[in-house]
């Protein structure tokens, strides 16, 4: 602590400047055509024979003190844009001067009568890497995905999910609003490239923290997609239509062998109204929404969905529409939201083998399993921002979701120990769940006169219920015999929760704000669980020890006091964060109440620095503390054997988790060589983690029959957790991007902590042992692209990656260590103008996995487009010719060591026709009097100028 406030007086004392002077204050903004502010840009200034040199911050400004002339010239210079030299002549009053905007044009070389001009690819602020579009080409027609996909450090896999620097994107927004409520896909894949004038990565820490500057916590990686204001007025529509069939040999020639793609799309914009209508239906594995789980897959303005073999697990057919809504109301509000509806059927069929970690009872569980899922989801969002004036600003967001899923799934399960059959057993469920999730949320933010005085408050109500049925019915084959034959479970859970957040800003010099902050969240969970057994005369009955009815409450209180310092080259924020919690619990098991009570009290000091070395060249630091309670299903104390072999019991003693979290990053790009680095590192403690207990019991086990041959999961606090990630992309460009080579690098480290109890099958005395896992997972990628616009499109890699674990407890004849390597070749080759021809190979190599083959996987397809505009297109693809597509994965912790295998869609063929029609202009089109008969709209030959903001 003496430590942490000896920082803090320091940040004081450094603060605190003489503002004594002479002369005046000069001071101004430097941006480049496109409105982009320009850090790192050095401003010369010259007076007669004197001269001084400044460079401009993170927000383009700079400034000078103690200018005693009245007349004197300024130099500008920036990498990437031509040099500019102004004369400046101001009043003889000695005031403090604000110069106006000065803006900077793009570097160009003439030869001869021919202008070549390069645009700056990337342009690095704080927490936002902005990549230009025109800099990564694309032939026309093709979706904004094709372009992220040639952006340094991002990855796109085949189900169209985007990583940025490693990490998931979970939000999108466009022109800075959220998009189909944030759904990434929406906009990656509909959204037309050529209509794409930027895109953001920004890791996001919320609209409070946006408005007041104060970041802490973990951020949200995110996607801004800006529009070029040359497209602001007009439309775009797509619409596609497909037939084929499955190639797999020995498939009957039925109806559930054909394939099937038809999706529509429209986009209207005019000015600040933005309407968008997406609406798709298929059974080639494409979903056009996600809905917390999986990623959405389509085909967009390049061709229709269904575009290559899906690496998502089970075959799924997939009826979706949505509807999105932006405009202004007026001058001062603007309001935007969206409707998405999906009704999915999955089939999925899977095979898997869990090696159960234990000293003396070492298990193996072998299970097979058919499942088919129907699934219907409804999300409704909306915002509406009101900006009265240039000092308050008050956004509304309310929110509703609706999703339900019928499930029905068919397997059996073999658990063996030491040769020994534990439980045989096959089985067969029904599962049916609603959860309505609805909720609102209000910010108010207000600057005062004071610069940098701010205050903000965001209130945030919500609801969220599940409810669920469940009807495991087993057949006991061998071994023990402990859940019931037929059950009939049903869970109700519901949580409502209540927070706000208060923020007060205050300057205390010219570079240095106090904040002060306080947040309250207060969450009501009951989780209701009712189960009952089928006798042998059909009747029904209550089973009490399976039964429970649980209540708990979680609040926190988070009170935060943090300085801020804001310099031209570095900003950095130090502070200290108190958070009590109370965790109160009450139930009644098999007849008796009882009630629980935790109280936990965790501090942290907060942290974040950030340094501009340069406009392209940044490091920053971020260290935050936060809590997290149990679930419910963790909590609640009673046994659910709605899985024989593995039953749970909660334990409503558990304290709430607190992680430390420590994060850096470093990026740095070379405007003159193109090279890109971007890398970032971050490591997580967790106080309380909470952990599982699992324990194995003999097949005959006198005390507790219903529990012999299982292995029972509890749940309970411990420390020594620990966690690291890294990763790293380095980009080489040639050629202005015709050429590009990437190295990309991840890696992971968990200390996973776990506890593994054996009962003896004699005495039927129970041993515990603490079981340390220590999981490293490494992949190493290289990836060379080629890039000449309408002649390919194309990209080699490899990636090599490691899924290794050593435990504390050994253990013979468990394989622990996983290794994949991926060697692929994808892209698009043109010809004859309008033909294309796309391939994407991949071969996967699986070591270590029990009975994986090494798959050949090859999509591919030829296209003609036709029509005036290339308004038409024919495809007729081939995916996964070599039908070989299946999946393996695995999962390991503490407890155990998994291998699945899932099936996934095979071979099959797919004709499709595409029409696409599109047009946009840069301002309102006019008519003029004459209606129709009027003069054409635009402006003259020349062309519409550009209008206003999207």
């Amino acid at each position: 602590m003496k430590f942490l406030y000896i920082l803090i007086a320091l940040a004081f004392l450094t603060s605190f400047k003489s503002n004594a002077q002479t002369g005046r204050q000069v001071k101004g903004i430097v941006k480049d055509s496109t409105g982009y502010l320009l850090a790192g840009t050095s401003v010369k200034m010259l007076t007669g024979t004197d001269s001084t040199t400044v460079i401009t911050g993170a927000d383009g400004s700079f400034e000078f003190n103690n200018v005693k002339v009245n007349q004197f010239s300024l130099v500008f210079t920036s990498i990437g844009y031509q040099a500019l030299k102004r004369r400046f002549i101001l009043q003889a009053d000695n005031k403090p001067a604000t110069l106006p905007v000065v803006i900077l044009k793009t570097e160009t070389t003439m030869l001869n009568t021919v202008v070549i001009a390069d645009v700056n690819p990337v342009k690095m602020k704080e927490d936002t890497i902005e990549f230009n579009a025109d800099a990564y080409k694309v032939r026309d027609g093709v979706p904004v995905e094709d372009v992220i996909k040639k952006l340094p450090g991002m990855d796109v896999d085949k189900d169209g999910n985007i990583t940025a620097q490693g990490k998931s994107v979970t939000k999108v927004r466009v022109n800075g609003k959220d998009f189909f409520g944030g759904d990434v896909k929406t906009a990656t894949k509909n959204l037309p490239a050529e209509i794409i004038q930027s895109i953001q990565v920004i890791d996001d820490y919320g609209d409070q923290a946006n408005l007041t500057g104060i970041k802490t916590g973990e951020p949200e990686k995110i996607l801004n997609i800006n529009i070029k204001q040359s497209k602001n007025y007009g439309y775009f529509g797509q619409a596609s239509l497909g037939g084929g069939r499955d190639a797999i040999p020995g498939i009957s020639n039925d109806k559930e062998s054909n394939r099937y793609v038809a999706s529509a799309n429209v986009f209207s914009f005019s000015g600040d109204r933005q309407l968008a209508f997406l609406g798709n239906l298929n059974n080639t594995n494409t979903n056009l929404f996600s809905f917390g789980s999986g990623g959405p897959r389509g085909g967009g303005p390049g061709g229709p969905p269904g575009g290559s073999s899906s690496s998502s697990n089970g075959i799924t057919t997939a009826r979706s529409f949505g509807f999105n809504y932006r405009d202004s109301w007026g001058k001062k509000v603007t309001a935007y939201g969206s409707y998405s509806f999906a009704d999915n059927s999955i089939n999925t069929v899977s095979s898997t083998i869990q090696n159960n970690i234990s000293t003396t009872n070492p298990s193996t569980n072998t299970q097979s399993n058919t499942q088919q899922d129907e699934k219907l989801n409804h999300r409704v969002n909306f915002n509406i921002e009101v900006k009265p004036d240039t000092v308050n600003y008050l956004k509304i967001t309310p929110t509703f979701a609706y999703a339900s899923t019928n499930t029905n799934s068919d397997g059996s399960s073999l658990l063996t120990s030491k040769q020994q059959t534990l439980s045989n057993y096959s089985f067969s469920t029904l599962s049916k769940s609603t959860e309505p999730n609805y909720g609102a949320n209000v910010l108010f933010n207000h600057k005062f006169n004071t610069h940098g005085r701010n205050f903000s408050v965001n209130v945030g109500a919500g609801s969220y219920s599940i409810n669920k049925y469940q009807n495991p019915v087993y057949t006991y084959i061998e071994g023990a015999r402990n859940a019931p034959l037929s059950q009939f479970i049903n869970t109700d859970s519901r949580t409502d929760s209540v927070g706000t957040t208060i923020s007060y800003m205050e300057p205390i010099s010219k570079k240095g704000y106090l904040e002060a902050s306080y947040a309250y969240h207060y969450a009501y969970t009951t989780a209701d669980k009712a189960t009952d057994t089928l006798a042998n005369d059909g009747t029904t009955n209550r089973y009490d020890l399976l039964s429970n009815n649980y209540n708990s409450t979680f609040i926190t209180h988070r009170f935060g006091l943090n300085y801020r310092f804001i310099d031209k080259k570095y900003n950095y924020l130090l502070g200290v964060v108190a958070q009590p919690t109370i965790l109160n619990g009450s139930s009644v098991v098999d007849g008796t109440p009882f009630k629980t009570n935790n109280n936990t009290f965790n501090w942290a000091p907060t942290a974040r620095f950030i340094y501009n070395f340069s406009r392209n060249q940044s490091f920053s630091v971020n260290y935050n503390g936060s809590s997290m309670q149990p679930t419910y299903t963790e909590l609640q104390p009673v046994t659910d054997f709605s899985n024989a072999s593995y039953p749970v019991q909660g334990n409503p003693d558990l304290k709430p988790e607190f992680n430390n979290t420590l994060a850096l990053k470093y990026n740095k790009f070379n405007f003159e060589s193109g090279n890109v680095f971007f890398s970032n590192l971050s490591f997580t403690k967790t106080d309380n983690k909470i952990v599982a207990n699992t324990i194995t019991y003999p097949r005959n086990y006198e005390p507790n029959s219903k529990l012999a041959g299982s292995i029972l999961t509890q749940y309970l606090n411990a420390d020594g957790y620990y966690s690291a990630q890294g990763f790293y992309v380095f980009g080489k460009p040639w050629e202005k991007r015709k050429y590009n080579l990437f190295m990309i690098g991840n890696v992971s480290y968990n200390n996973n902590v776990s506890y593994i109890s054996n009962v003896d099958s004699v005495t039927y005395n129970m041993t515990t042992e603490k079981n340390i896992a220590k999981n490293l997972v490494l992949s190493q990628g290289a990836r060379f692209r080629v890039s000449i616009t309408d002649v390919i499109d194309a990209e080699a890699s490899t990636t090599y990656a490691i899924n290794t674990s050593s435990n504390s407890i050994k253990q013979a004849n468990i394989n622990n260590n996983f290794q994949t390597l991926n060697l692929g070749i994808n892209g698009k080759s043109y010809f004859f103008k309008d033909w294309t021809l796309s391939y994407d190979y991949t071969k996967q190599l699986y070591y270590g996995y029990t009975g994986a083959t090494n798959p050949n996987i090859l999509n591919t397809y030829v296209e003609r487009r036709f029509l005036k505009g290339n308004a038409g297109t024919v495809r007729f693809s081939v995916m996964d010719v070599f039908n070989e597509n299946t999946g393996y994965t695995t999962t390991q912790n503490g407890s155990y060591v998994t291998q699945t295998n899932s099936n996934r869609l095979g071979r099959y063929y797919l004709l499709t026709f595409t029409l696409k029609l599109q047009k946009f202009a840069g301002k309102r089109p006019n008519t003029g009097p004459g209606g129709m008969g009027g003069p054409p709209p635009g402006g003259g030959p020349g062309g519409p100028p550009p209008g206003g903001g999207f």
